[in-house]
């Protein structure tokens, strides 16, 4: 992001993206990992930034090497401030950013990020809470598909479905896969049908996850919501394209971006951040479950 005539002379749009081996953005942000970012939430944080009369651009990390450049990039004085999207615990980025002293605003909430300014929901207890509402439906063999247990979100969706079944829960009916993602969903399913077929009800923790879980449950010659009642997480537009409709966490992305850019622009302006700042994710009932 760029403010001052000198700095703007010193890089353009075209300039970062060149220097960074990226497209020319639309938001200011780093995500290290699975390369995603919802367009409301990035539509947002475009619209926050641009008022202020901020240079934006968009980067990916997807590899050790993407990092290592990222972070050099990071220290060549170029940036004013940044918003880091799922970052993990250790991650690279995020010591760059707190020894370079940039200005930073986390979605979410790895635990090693100090007392920086962050914007979230509260993961494990939406996860409780949809939890309960499907075995409320009479589901008593339910399990889970866990997916970036790596991250903050991930981790607190199992813990919010370890909550909800107390004394009923089993370990063997939480399959872990990497991300979040319909291929992970599927496979997820895939053995989680074979260690447990009885299984009456599945908790995905992603939208995403939960089409590929529909996928699987389809080829076993499972019915939903007859035989196996299925929720997921984010209310994304996977949650419509599923059949049937997905049962789901309503996760304000955008609200989530809004509210990034501007603890990163009250921060530039010398202003007192009061953190956490966390959002409301209601649970969304549709047919699936």
């Amino acid at each position: 992001m760029e403010t001052t005539t000198e700095r703007r002379r010193r890089a353009t749009v075209k300039d970062v993206a060149l220097e960074a081996g990226v497209s020319r953005g639309t938001v200011s942000r780093v995500l290290n990992g699975q390369p995603y970012v919802s367009d409301e939430a990035r539509e947002a944080i475009e619209a926050a930034l641009s008022e202020e009369d901020y240079q934006l651009s968009f980067l990916i990390a997807d590899t050790p090497r993407d990092v290592e450049r990222l972070a050099r990039y990071l220290s060549g004085g170029l940036i004013d401030g940044v918003i880091i999207v799922s970052a993990r615990v250790g991650d690279p980025i995020t010591r760059a950013v707190r020894d370079l002293g940039l200005p930073a605003a986390f979605v979410g909430h790895p635990r090693d990020i100090g007392d920086a300014p962050y914007v979230a929901i509260d993961n494990r207890g939406a996860a409780r809470e949809i939890t309960r509402r499907l075995a409320d439906t009479g589901r008593t063999k339910i399990g889970m598909i866990a997916a970036a247990l790596d991250r903050d979100s991930g981790a607190d969706r199992l813990a919010g479905f370890v909550d909800a079944l107390g004394a009923d829960f089993d370990p063997q009916r939480v399959e872990s896969v990497p991300f979040y993602s319909v291929a992970d969903g599927r496979e997820g399913m895939r053995r989680l049908l074979e260690r447990m077929p009885d299984i009456d009800g599945v908790f995905a923790s992603s939208d995403a996850v939960a089409a590929g879980a529909l996928e699987a449950l389809r080829e076993a010659g499972r019915r939903v919501p007859e035989d196996v009642g299925i929720v997921g997480f984010d209310d994304s537009s996977w949650a419509l394209r599923c059949d049937p409709p997905l049962s789901t966490i309503h996760q304000p992305a955008g609200e989530l971006g809004r509210a990034a850019a501007k603890a990163v622009l009250a921060q530039l302006r010398g202003e007192r951040i009061e953190t956490p700042i966390m959002l409301d994710c209601p649970v969304v009932w549709r047919e699936s479950a």
